[in-house]
């Protein structure tokens, strides 16, 4: 798969303003960006927000000259927990904004009731940019009728995780979890009808030219290769060049490893009769820390760790052959 014309992606993850809007904690959401020529179509992962007389929507906010100016992508829903993807900003709404999608500074879900409007979560997509009141009056501003019409017909697709269980019950000799030898229909499916949907050497060299080679498992298989991972944009990208397009890190909780342990791992498996899978390692404390899934993940724990605190990795498997996540 080629990328496309300008293709760029940023991630973020939402954090509380407005409080009052979560269903007995904190509302989460993460954030991720896709754009392409001149347009961004924004994927949210919302969770823990309360249903009721409210109607959120997505703002995302952009320089514009020496100012800034709010755009409206679309409407969220409020279920609990939804993926959301699909809530775009045309090129030409952003050309009549005087604006350009790498200019994107911040995003902001909103809460409208009536006439008033609260913002239960916000984000920033460059570390030195901070939360200022001053923004609370720019994403009040109304959009034009052009806009509000083109954010109202924005369509709106609800994306169900795939949750399916990697892996069987045991651990290979090395310590390390190994692929199902048979992991699903749809899988056999695609191996018997020799179809290769991810290009594999390129994958390989792209991450080996981008990433450190890493040995996080003390008694490591030889059908596994490691690389420690510090930028998840580059990764995503790699990805998708390599034609991986699965929605893993719409996921508010791999953020929350790579920050808590400035980490993650990218792995290659080349197991028997070409079952190749691409692995992603999510750092965590234990087995009840952090699990990025219900049921598509597997624990691995390690032991000599120099990095504290940490105990092993929730590892994802996405086959090579599908572009998707396994059994």
């Amino acid at each position: 798969m080629q990328t496309l014309p300008g293709f760029a992606r940023k991630y973020a993850i939402m954090e509380e303003l407005d409080d009052g809007f979560g269903i007995g904690a904190s509302p989460e959401a993460f954030v991720r960006l896709d754009s392409w020529d001149g347009r961004i179509v924004a994927s949210l992962h919302v969770k823990g927000l309360k249903q009721g007389p409210f109607r959120y929507m997505l703002y995302l906010i952009f320089s514009q000259g020496d100012g800034l100016v709010a755009i409206p992508a679309g409407n969220v829903s409020a279920s609990f927990p939804t993926m959301q993807g699909s809530l775009e900003i045309d090129p030409d709404t952003l050309k009549s904004n005087n604006t350009r999608p790498e200019l994107v500074k911040y995003a902001a879900i909103t809460a409208e009731s009536k006439d008033r409007m609260w913002i239960p979560l916000f984000a920033s997509f460059e570390k030195s940019l901070k939360w200022d009141e001053s923004l609370r009056q720019i994403i009040y501003k109304k959009p034009t009728k052009k806009q509000a019409e083109r954010a109202s017909d924005a369509k709106e697709e609800k994306q169900e995780e795939k949750s399916e269980p990697v892996g069987g019950e045991g651990s290979g000799p090395s310590g390390q979890a190994q692929p199902n030898p048979r992991p699903g229909q749809r899988e056999l499916a695609a191996e018997e009808a020799g179809l290769v949907k991810c290009d594999i050497d390129k994958l390989e060299t792209l991450i080996k030219n981008n990433f450190e080679e890493c040995h996080p498992f003390r008694r490591g298989n030889p059908d596994y290769t490691w690389y420690n991972v510090s930028d998840l944009a580059k990764l995503s990208n790699i990805m998708y060049m390599s034609g991986i397009n699965v929605p893993v890190f719409a996921n508010p909780k791999i953020l929350v490893g790579l920050f808590r342990y400035k980490h993650i791992l990218a792995g290659l498996y080349k197991g028997e009769n070409q079952s190749n899978f691409f692995v992603i390692g999510i750092p965590a404390r234990n087995e009840n820390d952090n699990r990025p899934f219900e049921t598509a993940c597997r624990w691995v724990p390690v032991t000599g760790s120099n990095i504290r605190d940490l105990g092993g990795y929730w590892l994802v498997y996405v086959s090579l052959k599908s572009g998707e996540i396994v059994v």
